[in-house]
């Protein structure tokens, strides 16, 4: 019988190849805003001007949190303000909810997950009630999403599958309604 030995050159070259050809997923799921070295973690604002609309939103940091501030218009069919991140895949598969820390006046938020880059394919959504400006902790379970393409409702929360491949997360305006708003975040882990 005939045994074949392998060089540790060989498993190197194997290694590397198997990790050139395996997708890169991101295994960040923390997110602590405010904390030395995050600033804003990466993530910029998008408002309804991508669309011809007249909405405003700017973040900042402080010791506290990542702060968005704006104002929502419904002019020229506008009528949101969010903050996200670059697209990277994140693989949430072994998470079965988020926890995160908010506070906000003005307009109620929501969570978004994305798989797709393109805006008119759906989303999943977690809805963030107005505090009043209140600190509060939440902890929203993956079964509460729901599956959304603008504001219609698709579906139930996202399969393992779909967690597996998320591409970019969101926090948007929810409401649809004018006015200045401010929404402030301290942390967002899923887990």
């Amino acid at each position: 019988m005939a045994t074949t030995k392998i060089s540790r050159f060989s498993c190197f070259k194997l290694w590397f190849i198997v990790m050139i050809l395996i997708p890169n997923y991101a295994v960040s799921k923390t997110y602590q805003f405010g904390s030395e070295g995050c600033e804003n973690c990466g993530w910029f604002v998008v408002v309804d001007g991508v669309m011809g609309g007249l909405s405003s939103g700017k973040i900042e940091s402080n010791a506290e949190g990542m702060r968005l501030s704006g104002s929502v218009s419904l002019a020229n069919n506008g009528g949101f303000s969010s903050v996200r991140t670059r697209y990277e895949r994140i693989d949430l598969s072994t998470s079965t909810e988020v926890l995160i820390r908010y506070r906000s006046v003005g307009q109620s938020f929501a969570i978004t997950l994305n798989n797709y880059r393109r805006f008119w394919r759906p989303q999943f959504k977690a809805f963030l009630p107005e505090t009043n400006g209140e600190w509060v902790e939440r902890i929203i379970p993956f079964v509460d999403f729901k599956k959304m393409r603008f504001d219609s409702i698709l579906g139930d929360g996202p399969s393992e599958k779909e967690l597996a491949n998320i591409i970019r997360l969101g926090l948007i305006s929810n409401d649809k309604k004018e006015g200045p708003f401010e929404f402030e975040i301290s942390e967002l882990t899923f887990r």
